[in-house]
């Protein structure tokens, strides 16, 4: 008879997790932002509202949760085969409390996506509508999700032979959609709660990030070496290294290129930089290209963006790690 036991010592580790990313660390870095920048893009260009996004990503979450609460699995396709998803009992002081939002604002917006067909609210009962699933289908964040997986597994001493590609971990999120991606917004909502109050508002936190996601590829195409002889060094190095490497060798991003990347109108993207640049956050050359601020600098807001970047590394290894013991052991 086979032995079923999951054997314990088996699975992956923190410690087998640092050894790998910190051995392939700018690959594992420029996904991760590659990963955050797609799931800000599909967001602000859903509504032109990142804060709705967020709502509606949250009222998906808790039937995901509803469902791993009652071990009710389904697949991605299943998933989003259905006419309508039923949400268990929420009310708005709940939206409010979880996702640090005023009154005000939740009822708006909650009004506008029963206005325009996305929920429909019964009491505290709310029905999320197919509608609503060409919005928030993630097809790209799994995708960008699985090749920041795959980056990562590469290096695992813990399982040497074997090549997971990121079909692999593509195929398997979907095959187990509602368990695994309840997991992922967790980690995400709470990051994106995080960056609020860094950023003041998401859509800074957008504009910040396609500079940061530019600065990412410059270094990678310059063959640039980020080492350390620990994980704490390699964090340091890496943050002084990506905003110093492009100050002196790369060029930023203007306003117009931000725009067509973000789908942020351009008046909007001035007004976003603007504060970005009072927060300390973004510099300015003199042809108008923007990058972030850097150690040389020594400003308050590098100081602020670095702690900041510390701090969400163990949750980004973290989800890294149980997505890995999900799919490969």
């Amino acid at each position: 008879m086979k032995n079923l036991k999951p054997k314990i010592s088996d699975q992956i580790s923190i410690d087998h997790i640092n050894e790998a990313c910190d051995k392939n660390y700018q690959s594992i870095m420029l996904r991760y932002y590659q990963l955050q920048f797609g799931w800000f893009h599909n967001a602000y260009n859903a509504f032109q509202d990142i804060e709705k996004y967020i709502i509606l990503a949250h009222l998906v979450n808790k039937t995901l949760t509803t469902y791993n609460k009652y071990f009710y699995n389904l697949t991605f396709d299943e998933f989003y085969s259905n006419k309508s998803v039923e949400i268990e009992k929420i009310s708005v002081s709940e939206i409010v409390k979880e996702l640090e939002i005023s009154k005000e604002t939740a009822r708006r917006k909650l009004n506008e996506m029963t206005k325009d067909g996305i929920i429909v609210r019964n009491k505290k009962k709310i029905t999320i509508q197919s509608s609503a699933f060409r919005f928030q289908k993630p097809n790209i964040s799994i995708k960008n999700f699985s090749n920041l997986l795959s980056s990562a597994s590469k290096y695992l001493t813990i399982k040497k032979n074997q090549n997971y590609s990121s079909e692999y971990f593509e195929t398997l999120i979907k095959k187990n959609y509602t368990h695994y991606w309840n997991d992922f917004l967790n980690f995400q909502l709470n990051l994106l709660l995080r960056f609020k109050k860094l950023f003041i508002n998401y859509e800074n936190g957008m504009v910040f990030c396609v500079c940061l996601l530019n600065q990412a590829y410059n270094m990678r195409n310059s063959n640039r070496e980020i080492t350390g002889e620990n994980t704490d060094k390699i964090y340091d190095n890496y943050a002084n290294t990506i905003t110093q490497h492009t100050l002196e060798h790369s060029k930023g991003l203007n306003p117009t290129t931000i725009s067509e990347l973000t789908g942020i109108p351009r008046a909007s993207v001035i007004r976003k930089l603007n504060s970005l640049l009072k927060l300390q956050y973004v510099v300015q050359n003199d042809q108008n290209l923007y990058t972030t601020s850097s150690a040389k600098k020594g400003t308050e807001g590098f100081k602020k963006l670095t702690e900041f970047f510390f701090t969400n590394q163990p949750q980004i290894r973290n989800i890294i790690k149980d997505f890995l013991n999900y799919t490969i052991i």
